[in-house]
């Protein structure tokens, strides 16, 4: 052993003050060039190292045991024991997303561009490919959006074929206004400022935030989605008929039906297999069949064999299923109401379709034929028009016209828009009257529905068809005005702008065999009822709104009911409308669903008509004489990037008109 003189001197502990003083000055990095921070011991048996403080890091098992900070090393506690749980609570505490935090949830999915084959179309769905996300901040901005979007359905469209070649760089991220993200500048909040809306409060209005939802869509581009359908075809193809006939040839010593056949023969007679390639036809002709030949005659015993096993490895369906399935398949359960909504009531007319055309009103009037809808100077098409007229199927009934559900099939089909596709769902209208029966008044609820003559329906929906002419040349008109406005502003507007169109529509004379004059036997063929068919709005009676009234130039919603804000879009083209005429007419009556739009109303000045019917019984002109006292600008009027001016009204209501000329 060692003696005790034997053992080093004692060292004396360092100057801590000193140590902590060189320590703050480095973290603070307040001078250039910090002193190096040197572990030092007391000096272990046998050793002679530099003297200094012991270092040591506790385990976590040392912070419960150790009772004193002299167990821990220098510098510890056992305050350090919380630190690994307290940095976890505040990690967590940092990036979690509290309830009162202002949040958005996304509905994303997927589609694939369809390109000019579907004009107005919004893509076309890629199966089932849909993803939500909630809790996502309400500020983040468009690149943000993007990457989420991406990072959810990217691995789902992958997984559809992993070794075609996607170029995922060329897909783009679109909101429900099919606004491409990509264009919209970082460092933006996107949708925040669609959250927030007015709430009235003990009579005061405050701006309130609301959590939405809103939809992104993630667009795979027409030219790639053809490639992909070409890969896919090719591969079904080569996964049908391979490069070499040679696999195809089976072996028949790895089926289990031949390894039975073979047992049952002596080892001497097995039957050698015939390897070479066969060609394609033979092998098309025979694909259900073994190829397996031999020199001798052989062959004939195992065939047999084969055909014997055959028969008995057939399952045999089950006996008491079998029974079951026969007792009810002996009658048809045939549901006589199901059959009249399905076959018996439709009703299929031989027709020739006038379609509604979409012209600037720049080309309206520099034409005099194109002032109105007349079908004189539109090509029709052959086709067939098949409907069920049967109230119990009726889609609704206006004030003068039923809609009931049907298909238009176009012999010479055009390359988009109505009838574009075989057995095209559409909307069938025609005109009607209330026909009360005798001995009741016109105010009975009870009444019954007569149908024009064809003499009298014609003038009906020719009108109804010169409405939406006009009122899709406003609807035009009003755009054009948007983007202009918003190409020479020097920021882009805080909302976006609805995109909505009316329903593509025309109309649809029927013919038919008639009764031809006594002195001759053949038969005539004449028109026999006319129908104003319509594109189908989605969604039934459940997304179907009436946004704005005739009689009002304000939203006819209120303010809370959803649909508002399209209300005060659509209030807010009529505005446009009205200045751009110089308050002569606008569009009223805006009806249908989000996008879709249905039965408008042209209102004109009642200088226009100067006594005359035109566009029919709905032109209040009295709304357009008013419109100025009427009308409520709204924060589409005020944005100054559109420069509409409100109206001056003056103390007893009238207005200036100042506005008219802008």
């Amino acid at each position: 052993m060692l003696g005790t003189d034997q053992y080093p001197p004692p060292h004396p502990l360092p100057d801590m003050h000193g140590v902590r003083r060189s320590v703050n000055a480095a973290q603070r990095a307040g001078t250039i060039n910090p002193p190096r921070v040197i572990a030092m011991s007391h000096g272990l048996q046998g050793s002679r190292s530099a003297s200094g403080p012991v270092v040591g890091i506790p385990t976590g098992s040392s912070w419960n045991q150790a009772s004193t900070s002299h167990g821990l090393g220098v510098g510890y506690t056992t305050n350090h024991a919380a630190h690994a749980s307290q940095r976890e609570y505040w990690s967590k505490l940092a990036y979690s997303m509290g309830s009162h935090a202002e949040t958005i949830s996304l509905d994303i999915s997927a589609v694939h561009d369809a390109g000019a084959k579907c004009k107005g179309s919004r893509g076309t769905p890629i199966l089932n490919i849909r993803e939500g996300k909630k809790d996502i901040h309400a500020q983040v901005d468009a690149p943000d959006l993007v990457k989420i979007a991406l990072n959810m359905i990217l691995p789902k469209i992958l997984a559809l074929s992993p070794a075609f070649a996607w170029h995922t760089l060329e897909f783009v991220v679109r909101d429900a206004g099919w606004v491409d993200l990509s264009t919209h500048p970082a460092n933006r909040p996107y949708f925040y400022s669609e959250c927030w809306h007015t709430s009235k409060r003990g009579g005061k209005e405050a701006k309130v935030f609301k959590s939405k939802q809103f939809a992104l869509t993630v667009v795979v581009p027409e030219s790639q989605w053809l490639q992909y359908e070409e890969w896919l075809e090719q591969s079904e193809e080569k996964s049908h008929y391979p490069a070499t006939a040679r696999p195809l040839v089976q072996d028949i010593t790895a089926s289990p039906l031949i390894e039975q056949t073979h047992a049952d023969l002596p080892v001497e007679e097995s039957v050698p297999v015939e390897e070479s390639v066969m060609t394609w036809k033979r092998v098309h002709e025979r694909s259900d069949s073994v190829p397996i030949s031999a020199p001798s005659s052989r062959l004939s015993p195992p065939h047999k064999k084969l055909a014997a096993s055959s028969a008995f490895c057939t399952p045999s369906p089950d006996h008491e299923g079998l029974k079951q399935a026969l007792r009810i398949g002996r009658t048809v359960n045939l549901d006589v109401k199901q059959l009249h909504l399905i076959v018996l009531d439709l009703q299929h007319e031989n027709i020739q379709y006038y379609p509604i055309p979409t012209r600037p009103l720049s080309a309206m009037l520099k034409n005099a034929k194109f002032l109105s809808y007349d079908i004189e100077t539109i090509k029709c098409s052959m086709g067939q028009l098949t409907f069920n007229p049967s109230t119990a199927s009726m889609l609704g009934a206006g004030a003068f016209k039923t809609a009931h559900p049907g298909w238009l099939t176009l012999f010479s089909p055009p390359s988009s828009g109505l009838g574009s596709q075989t057995r095209h769902d559409v909307a069938v209208k025609w005109a009607y009257y209330k026909a009360n029966p005798p001995g009741t008044s016109k105010a009975s609820v009870k009444c019954k529905i007569g149908c024009y003559a064809l003499a009298d329906e014609v003038p009906k929906l020719l009108k109804e068809g010169n409405v939406l002419y006009w009122a899709r040349s406003l609807l035009q008109l009003t755009y054009d005005f948007i983007d202009r406005s918003i190409i020479s502003a020097s920021e882009l507007p805080p909302f976006k702008i609805p995109q909505v169109h009316f329903v593509d529509a025309g109309l649809a004379f029927a013919f038919g065999p008639l009764p031809a004059p006594k002195a001759s036997s053949s038969m005539t063929s004449s028109a026999h009822a006319v129908y104003l068919v319509e594109e189908l709005i989605p969604g039934g009676n459940e997304d179907f709104l009436k946004y704005v009234h005739n009689m009002d130039s304000n939203p006819l919603l209120d303010e809370s009911d959803d649909g508002y804000d399209l209300a005060l879009f659509f209030t807010f083209t009529q505005h446009i409308q009205y200045v751009k005429t110089r308050g002569l007419a606008f569009i009223s009556d805006y009806q249908g669903s989000s996008e879709l739009l249905t039965d408008p109303q042209i209102l004109t000045h009642p200088t226009v008509s100067q006594g005359n019917d035109i566009f029919g019984d709905g032109n209040i002109e009295g709304a357009v004489s008013e419109f100025e006292k009427q009308h409520n600008c709204n924060f589409y009027c005020e944005w100054s990037g559109f420069s509409l001016h409100p109206f001056k009204k003056e103390q007893d209501g009238s207005s200036g008109g100042d506005d008219i000329e802008q």
